[in-house]
């Protein structure tokens, strides 16, 4: 009896020890090389044996012996089934069902200057990174070339202003694109709806010139464009959102998608109360319309977007306590159509906006109306040995400000003067622009372009220029860039005209082999904004690592050194700026992710004294020569994320954050009382929790 109780014990151990070969692997989409989510894996012999896809298209199973000599079938709604042999670390791509008759046509658009330094951040990402709020923009400050101070969907990359940086959206730029913003020009969110969003692509140094009007950086967001198998509906239920999607599929090569969602402040508000006590409350609307498709002759994107919103925080000033009550109402129509020709692609690019701003505290209230109109056409003609890209774009502008304003910068009380202001000013920039890539070998490119505009009204002249030598191989990429820009363009709100100009030089070294990713760029600029001069240098460190299918790290440094034209330090000069992130999968379709922040204080200029103005009633505050610096800034946020792929159709996205964790107050600036003598800090965010879910049906 006991021979035969320890032989039964034996067999079963070793069942037991061969069902423990783990076997991992990815699913990745054969065009745009991403991971699938959701796709289904399971054994060919046994099909109750099976996996789900996490967010990053990664899988894993457990197999005995036997099992590991069977193969796996791997599927997807709108891809090719799959059938490979079980092999560990494998990665199986899946390309797209195409049908008989019909050419699948890929509508993504060829960056030709795709050698300068990018990153590139996908839908899934967005929606659970904890410091992004499910928001485009704001996600792309977790990246290590932004060095934005606010916490502001204004993205500042390297050390310049939010101003000289170009957004694009399907190669349109954006201008008017914040949420909230406020008479500084800091946003909370951007307007940018995520559910549309197919992925957003950063250039944090020299911007490609193909794009124009740009001095410092680009940020470029491209639209979904490929037609599913069949119609697709999301709901998305958050604290600040509730939105709903229907993508119609009109046939196999065109799709309608209906967008729409409604902001309130309510719910967010209640559950951090503390973090949002100096907004009164927000609401926004927003309904958009996207037609898109593609055959073998045309591919063509097209969408209409109306953005209305309300917004009241409590304005402190020594003189004035009280609410800022300001609405903004913006309409954008933008099209990018793209045609083959000859051995080239033939695209056009369009946009047309237009804003109407309300504003009112205290005894003033003024209105700020813009319209913006963009047109631009491009050719691009590639071969083995080289690629030529050249077009030409029209960007006019035009703000109108009406209202009244008050006369002296410390006088904002209902008492004080104001003045009256009808003022209407317009920007037309109208320019060429030619770059030529040529390849010396597989791994070597050299590229070189200009830009140059046509003056309109007694504008200057002026000619942005840059080049950039390329080395690619399987694990090193070392790209050396220079060139000189220029940008024409309007204060946002204010609607104040500014010239921005910028010299940029950067070598930019990237090293990846397996599981691991370095890289360090080194960057100088010298660059001006209506003739005030300023200089930025630095360096950039990152590193990347996966310790296995569920533990991964990157973490990120930046110094910069910035002066201002008196020598003097800047908001921008940063002896440090820190981030670390870790990303752990706990179990099937599991995320938790932490981030780090951590930077030095920005500079402010300290009020030594102040002198009171008999006829205003009021103190004027005089500034001290000496440049103080504020705290240092340190946050840390956590996110937890489930994906629930519950069938084929239907799958849904659940996410949780809480930003600031240990609610540190980190110091934004002061408030003063009336005659200057005692001070208050404001804070940035606070401890703030979120979370929502996406549902895909």
């Amino acid at each position: 009896m006991k021979s035969r109780v320890a032989i039964l014990f034996f067999v079963l151990a070793t069942s037991f020890l061969s069902a423990q070969q783990i076997v991992s692997g990815e699913v990745v989409d054969g065009d745009t090389k991403e991971g699938l989510i959701g796709a289904h894996v399971y054994l060919l012999n046994n099909w109750r044996k099976g996996a789900i896809t996490d967010m990053e298209g990664r899988f894993t199973l457990e197999l005995t012996s036997e099992e590991m000599e069977d193969s796996l079938i791997v599927s997807y709604v709108g891809f090719q089934e799959v059938i490979v042999p079980v092999t560990d670390g494998i990665t199986i791509v899946m390309e797209p069902i195409e049908r008989e008759g019909e050419t699948v046509v890929v509508t993504a658009k060829p960056l030709i200057a795709e050698e300068f330094k990018y990153m590139e951040i996908k839908k899934i990402d967005i929606y659970t990174n904890p410091s992004a709020k499910a928001d485009p923009m704001l996600a792309v400050n977790s990246l290590p070339s932004s060095t934005t101070t606010d916490e502001s969907a204004n993205i500042s990359l390297r050390g310049s202003s939010p101003i000289e940086t170009g957004v694009f959206l399907n190669n349109v730029p954006i201008y008017d694109g914040i949420r909230y913003s406020q008479l500084n020009g800091i946003g909370t969110f951007s307007i940018f709806n995520t559910s549309i969003i197919q992925n957003v692509t950063v250039f944090p140094g020299n911007p490609p010139l193909e794009f124009g009007n740009a001095t410092s950086g680009i940020i470029s967001m491209e639209t979904d464009d490929r037609v599913l198998e069949g119609n697709t509906n999301s709901l998305i239920l958050s604290l600040a959102n509730v939105g709903f999607s229907r993508e119609q599929k009109i046939n196999q090569k065109q799709s309608l998608k209906l967008f729409s969602n409604w902001q309130p402040s309510g719910p967010i508000k209640l559950l951090n109360e503390k973090a949002l006590e100096e907004i009164e409350s927000f609401t926004s609307n927003d309904l958009g319309l996207y037609w898109y498709g593609s055959d073998e002759n045309l591919s063509w994107k097209v969408m209409s977007y109306s953005v209305t919103e309300g917004y009241e925080f409590n304005f402190k000033h020594p003189t004035y306590q009280g609410i800022f009550d300001q609405g903004k109402r913006r309409s954008f129509l933008i099209s990018s159509i793209e045609k083959p020709i000859g051995s080239g692609n033939l695209s056009f690019n369009n946009g047309l906006s237009y804003s109407d701003g309300d504003y009112s505290y205290s005894n003033v209230s003024f209105q700020v109306k813009k319209k913006d109109l963009f047109a631009g056409i491009n050719y691009l003609l590639t071969n083995q040995s080289f690629s030529l890209k050249t077009g030409v774009s029209y960007d006019f502008r035009n703000s109108q400000v009406n209202g009244n304003f008050h006369e002296y910068f410390y006088a904002l009380g209902q008492n004080h003067p104001t003045v009256s202001l009808n003022e209407g000013v317009h920007v037309k920039v109208l320019e060429g622009f030619g770059y030529f890539k040529y390849y010396f070998s597989e791994k070597i490119a050299f590229g070189t372009g200009l830009r140059k505009n046509i003056p309109i009204e007694n504008d200057k002249n002026y000619l942005s220029n840059q080049a950039n030598l390329s080395y690619t191989d399987e694990e090193w990429t070392v790209t050396i860039g220079a060139g000189v820009y220029h940008k024409l363009g309007l204060f946002e709100n204010t609607g104040e005209p500014f010239e921005a100009k910028n010299l940029q030089k950067s070598i930019d070294i990237n090293r990846k082999k397996n599981d691991l990713e370095l890289a360090v760029s080194f960057f100088d600029k010298e660059g001006e904004v209506n003739n005030a001069k300023y200089t930025a240098r630095g360096v950039e460190f990152f590193s990347d690592y996966r310790f296995s299918s569920k533990l991964s790290m990157s973490a990120s440094l930046t110094l910069l050194d910035a002066k201002d034209e008196s020598e003097t330090d800047y908001n921008y000069d940063l002896s440090y700026f820190a981030r670390g992130n870790v990303s752990y999968s706990p179990g099937r379709l599991w995320t938790i992710e932490s981030i780090f922040v951590a930077r030095q204080g920005t500079t402010f200029s300290e009020i030594s004294s102040a002198n009171f103005d008999n006829n205003l009633n009021a103190y004027e505050p005089i500034y001290s020569n000496d440049e103080l610096r504020l705290p240092d800034y340190s946050n840390i946020g956590l996110s937890v994320s489930k994906v629930f792929a519950i069938s084929d159709d239907w799958n849904i996205i659940a996410f949780a954050s809480l930003n600031n964790i240990f609610d540190r107050e980190n110091i934004r600036g002061f408030a003063y009382n009336f005659d200057y003598s005692e001070r208050e800090e404001s804070f940035f965010s606070r401890r703030t929790g979120y979370l929502g879910a996406v549902i895909n049906f």
